[in-house]
């Protein structure tokens, strides 16, 4: 069987981009405020998901402090918000 030489190379750059985008994961970081590049460059030392990432810093009213990454489908919740869920959610079962 012979593979038409334009989907060839059309099916080699479509791979080729697919393996460069998974060398460097797409990671959003949203915060109260819009982080500095030393606070981002610490959460880069601390965080290993965030050393080779392309980092989208985004701005969000509904977090009070902390942040949140999300990267994949995964989530790493680190804002005000959450510690408070949690802690009403505790206080509920204890009462």
């Amino acid at each position: 069987m012979r593979i038409d030489p334009v989907l060839k190379e059309e099916l080699k750059q479509y791979l080729l981009k697919k393996t460069k985008d998974k060398q460097k994961p797409r990671v959003v970081i949203r915060a109260a405020y819009t982080l500095s590049a030393e606070e981002i460059e610490a959460l880069k030392q601390r965080i290993e998901v965030l050393h080779n990432a392309d980092i989208i810093v985004e701005e969000s009213d509904d977090i009070l402090a902390g942040f949140v990454i999300q990267f994949d489908s995964s989530v790493i919740d680190l804002s005000l918000n959450s510690q408070l869920q949690s802690l009403e959610h505790t206080l509920y079962e204890t009462a």
